[in-house]
């Protein structure tokens, strides 16, 4: 029977909510800022009979409650090594969406021994990039013109699989940040990851030393697929994927082909 556990693990001050599931080759599912660990649901399904998935609240999300003053990339990553230190994972692939491939790609800069595998899902990583800068910044100051599930799913999605698109919706609500973070205080939060101070330098790209796969939705109107294309050139022997008809939250809207896709790419390349 394959192994499963939920539990919280201490980050500094903080409980931090994980979940494992299945056998094998460990995979760890980080979640935007839309999410948490069970947004991953259509990926465990189809990922835990061949992998050990791994799925986790970053704090300030879901089950890890914390003040929002803590919503920092730094404790973000001390988040993710704490999962993988309490699950005794040492060596581990990573798919990040969105925030969660902004802390992935550190966790993969600053310990390169503990990422066998990047997948970048729809993420700007926190990379100082002009076009990612600004569609992000547009983005935050904008976003509340249109509903969660509209950002992300994008609203021909949200439409046409109105009940997918309410599940989406009603998993960002259980996140502390719905209802009890004010608005103003949750954007403020998300333009410091984008201040330069806080920015992943350009060229930081070049130096991984794991394989990466770059997986955008063509219709994302945050991360712009032209510059994953971009991405991988900066990054010889890397992979870029283009979803057609997806948005913001490709794993959710379209997980026939990202599954797939996905798990071809850690079966071909993960170390």
């Amino acid at each position: 029977m394959a192994m499963q556990h939920t539990g919280f693990v201490r980050s500094g001050e903080r409980e931090i909510y994980y979940e494992r599931q299945g056998e094998g080759p460990p995979v760890l599912f980080c979640h935007g800022a839309g999410g948490n660990a069970a947004t991953w649901f259509q990926q465990v399904a189809a990922f835990r009979d061949r992998h050990t998935c791994i799925t986790m609240d970053l704090r300030c999300f879901g089950r890890s409650l914390a003040p929002v003053d803590e919503f920092r990339l730094d404790l973000f990553v001390d988040d993710m090594r704490a999962v993988l230190d309490h699950a005794r994972i040492e060596r581990t692939s990573v798919v990040g969406q969105s925030l969660g491939g902004m802390v992935a790609l550190r966790l993969a800069l600053q310990d390169p021994q503990r990422v066998g595998a990047f997948v970048c899902s729809n993420s700007s990583l926190g990379l100082d990039h002009p076009t990612l800068v600004a569609c992000v910044d547009r983005h935050v100051r904008g976003g509340h013109a249109q509903t969660i599930e509209q950002r992300s799913l994008g609203a021909g999605f949200a439409a046409s699989h109105p009940a997918l698109a309410l599940l989406y919706a009603q998993l960002n609500h259980f996140n502390p940040s719905f209802l009890r973070v004010p608005p103003e205080a949750w954007r403020e939060r998300m333009l410091a990851l984008n201040e330069p101070g806080v920015l992943v330098p350009l060229a930081s790209i070049s130096t991984l030393q794991c394989p990466v796969l770059w997986a955008v939705g063509r219709e994302d109107p945050i991360v712009p697929f032209a510059v994953m294309q971009e991405l991988g050139e900066r990054l010889p022997g890397s992979e870029v994927c283009i979803i057609d008809g997806a948005a913001h939250s490709a794993y959710f809207s379209h997980p026939q082909v990202f599954n797939p896709i996905v798990l071809d790419f850690l079966a071909r390349r993960y170390l």
